[in-house]
């Protein structure tokens, strides 16, 4: 632990995911964008999930049972396209405007199956969800609110995507004096070429760890 103006800084992996301080958030493994049937899924974009879904509820049990909070995110629609910014409804025009396509824009509606988290995966009782319109956590929503209320030091993202929701909210997350942790094995893209290039940039921002790792520092902490 350093010390620097009567503050107490942790220093070393096992201070840093101290579980009386430390959340992690599972993002966006959702029904419509990875799950059969979903609405990225008929429109043949289906996310796939297959080689992280297995540790990450590996990860979230070893979590729970050290006594780390365990926190979701799940992106957000309304119908009619409702939160959609006006750069996205331009970018998306063609789509949006055409009543026989409309559909393939139309996912992750608040409240539906397909909003909600895979059941391999499944928030338990009492823990929170963050229902987030925008990739960035912290965005329109109580996130940091309900992060300081528990005096939560550090997070650790894992689920997606890469380059679209954790690369954003971890970068905003060591703006506002988090410590962040991204496990390697825990985490996948969007789209798989651009996954090297996000994990190159939070290797820059953030630690990024192998999970066993990470559950190594919280058994010495025990």
């Amino acid at each position: 632990m350093l010390e620097w103006e009567g503050r107490q800084i942790p220093e070393t992996l096992p201070e840093i995911v101290d579980p009386a301080h430390t959340v992690v958030i599972m993002h966006d493994i959702q029904n419509d964008n990875t799950g059969p049937g979903g609405v990225f899924d008929r429109d043949n974009r289906r996310i796939d999930v297959t080689q992280i879904l297995g540790p990450i509820a590996a990860f979230l049990d070893k979590a729970r049972s050290h006594g780390v909070r365990v926190m979701y995110t799940q992106y957000t629609n309304l119908p009619n396209l409702g939160t959609f910014t006006d750069p996205r409804i331009r970018d998306t025009w063609a789509t949006a405007k055409d009543p026989e396509q409309r559909w393939r824009l139309e996912n992750s509606h608040y409240g539906t199956k397909g909003w909600q988290t895979r059941d391999e995966l499944a928030p338990k009782p009492g823990e929170t969800v963050i229902a987030k319109m925008r990739t960035d956590a912290f965005i329109g929503t109580p996130l940091e609110y309900l992060l300081r209320l528990h005096k939560i030091r550090t997070i650790i993202h894992t689920g997606l995507a890469t380059e679209v929701g954790i690369l954003p909210t971890a970068w905003h997350a060591v703006n506002l004096g988090f410590f962040v942790v991204v496990p390697r094995d825990c985490v996948g893209p969007m789209i798989k070429e651009h996954h090297a290039e996000a994990m190159s940039f939070l290797s820059r921002l953030t630690m990024v760890r192998d999970s066993a790792e990470i559950a190594a520092a919280w058994a010495e902490r025990s």
